[in-house]
């Protein structure tokens, strides 16, 4: 028994199999800040094998109410440069990918592809739509989470099992503006994300299939409302693209 993973692997439902199966996994967390924080620190401390870090902002001091892979002197870095820093010191075990870069329509397959999950830590609803429509089309699950002041939501998306994230929340005319967050908000969202990444990555029943939790922190309440995927939907009504498909139109 690794003594690294010694609680985990005493957990009936996870076990050395599981553990196993953690090692084995590759996850891409696109955001690296206030829900990036709590995601990557979770999934490094419980051993998943590869984690891919995609962020181009740059550490500011106001992001240092939530964003603890970050501390006082680590601010004008690149964020992904600290948090591998950061990350690699909780767990050496675990191989961190740092990639400084914005996530684009041009170059989401590239980065997304071959990983066993994606995690949108974002606040832009654009690049949100990009990874969402990026995972749908190479068969990645995702699970994108969301903060403004006290509140959130967390969505696993996995079409055709389950809708995607724009048969939730379609496209806006105009994006949406930075909005306050309280640090603990951001840390509870973003630990339910990590949570629902590992229970999928170790293959447990998920809870969020075809489900959106929402959070409020004001009331301390939780609440699973039902989704429903819209077959007419412009990302994943029609899901033909395959990584093999893909590869073949780049050759």
């Amino acid at each position: 028994m690794c003594e690294h993973y010694k609680r985990q692997i005493m957990i009936d439902k996870i076990g050395e199999e599981g553990q196993a199966k953690l090692a084995c996994s590759s996850v891409a967390v696109i955001g690296v800040g206030g829900l990036g924080s709590p995601i990557l620190t979770y999934l490094a401390l419980a051993g998943v094998g590869k984690l891919t870090l995609i962020d181009y902002d740059k550490v500011e001091i106001s992001n240092l109410n939530r964003q603890f892979l970050h501390g006082v002197g680590d601010v004008g870095r690149e964020k992904v440069a600290s948090a591998d820093e950061t990350l690699k010191a909780l767990n050496p075990k675990v191989k961190v990918h740092p990639i400084s870069v914005e996530v684009t329509q041009d170059n989401a397959y590239q980065l997304l592809a071959e990983h066993d999950l994606v995690i949108g830590a974002l606040d832009s609803l654009e690049a949100r739509f990009v990874a969402n429509k990026t995972c749908a089309k190479l068969g990645i699950p995702y699970v994108d989470g969301g903060v403004k002041e006290f509140g959130g939501r967390v969505m696993f998306s996995n079409p055709p099992e389950t809708n995607c994230f724009n048969c939730v929340f379609p496209p806006r005319k105009k994006e949406q503006e930075a909005t306050g967050v309280l640090g603990v908000t951001a840390g509870i969202i973003g630990t339910i994300q990590a949570d629902v990444a590992l229970i999928h990555l170790l293959g447990l029943p998920n809870p969020l299939l075809n489900k959106l939790l929402v959070f409020d922190g004001l009331r301390l309440s939780m609440n699973l409302v039902d989704v429903v995927r819209d077959e007419n939907c412009e990302v994943c009504g029609e899901i033909s693209v395959s990584i093999a498909d893909f590869n073949a139109l780049q050759n």
